[in-house]
């Protein structure tokens, strides 16, 4: 194609028998060319090509063809999702999910406490938990969020330079201030969590406070999926220009979580 592309080019100074004697195409073959005209698949290809592109950039680029697909279905077109995989793999696009979240280490001064929600599954619970964003390399600042699975939203969040109990305390006020108190608020045993700031504002609110086992970070699962979810959907494939930027863009793609995610889990 880039060759009849590029007789065409030469067409306006060179004779066509000439161009096509020295490249060694047959005639036959330029003329094809030029008469080709694109079948009805082709440009309908050619037309769900450009909507995958804009819903894929749209969405972090972390929807692969199966939430593609899903996407298309709701607007209307009705289209197979292997038609999907094979125009992505055209484009060379794919979802950017390619890296795994990994829990770090949790710092605990206290001998282990209940988990009080293992037998409650009607109960409405708040999951908190806080994570590491990196600004840029070697300098890192810090996520604190409180999910609720129930309603598969993040409630509050803070984003920080320093990681202390008045950091959760904040969280927890923020969620307070927008959101029906639970019955559990659920944390690991980090010392920010059992810190008496915190454990003083929970007994104030009057709700009960619930741990994880220590080691045990799938205890909290739902909000470890969305730490996860937030670093390959969001974090790991962003470059931050400053604290500010990074503020302002974490905000804004947890936004889209709680409002245009298309859900497969969490």
């Amino acid at each position: 194609m880039n060759c009849l592309v590029f007789i065409e080019d030469q067409l306006l100074r060179h004779r066509l028998s000439i161009i096509l004697s020295a490249l060694k195409l047959p005639r036959s073959t330029y003329y094809h060319w030029k008469r080709y005209q694109p079948s009805q698949h082709e440009r309908v290809d050619n037309q769900l090509k450009e909507k995958i592109k804009l819903i894929w950039e749209n969405n972090y680029r972390a929807y692969g063809y199966p939430r593609i697909t899903m996407v298309l279905r709701k607007s209307g077109i009705c289209v197979g999702s292997k038609r999907i995989l094979r125009l992505m793999r055209e484009m060379e696009i794919h979802s950017l999910m390619n890296r795994r979240f990994k829990k770090t280490g949790t710092h605990v001064d206290h001998s282990q406490r209940p988990n009080l929600i293992k037998h409650q599954p009607n109960a409405r619970i708040w999951r908190a938990d806080i994570t590491y964003l990196k600004l840029r390399p070697g300098t890192w600042v810090y996520l604190s969020s409180i999910y609720e699975p129930k309603v598969h939203q993040v409630l509050a969040f803070k984003i920080g330079r320093q990681m202390e109990a008045t950091f959760v305390v904040e969280t927890i006020n923020q969620a307070l201030e927008c959101h029906q108190k639970p019955q559990y608020f659920h944390s690991d045993m980090g010392s920010q969590y059992t810190s008496n700031e915190v454990e003083t504002l929970l007994e104030r609110h009057q709700i009960s406070h619930s741990y994880s086992k220590q080691g045990y970070p799938y205890d909290n699962g739902p909000i470890e999926t969305f730490h996860s979810l937030l670093k390959r959907e969001f974090a790991f494939q962003t470059t931050f220009s400053n604290f500010e930027d990074l503020v302002i863009r974490t905000s804004n793609y947890i936004s889209w979580f709680n409002s245009n995610r298309i859900r497969t889990g969490v």
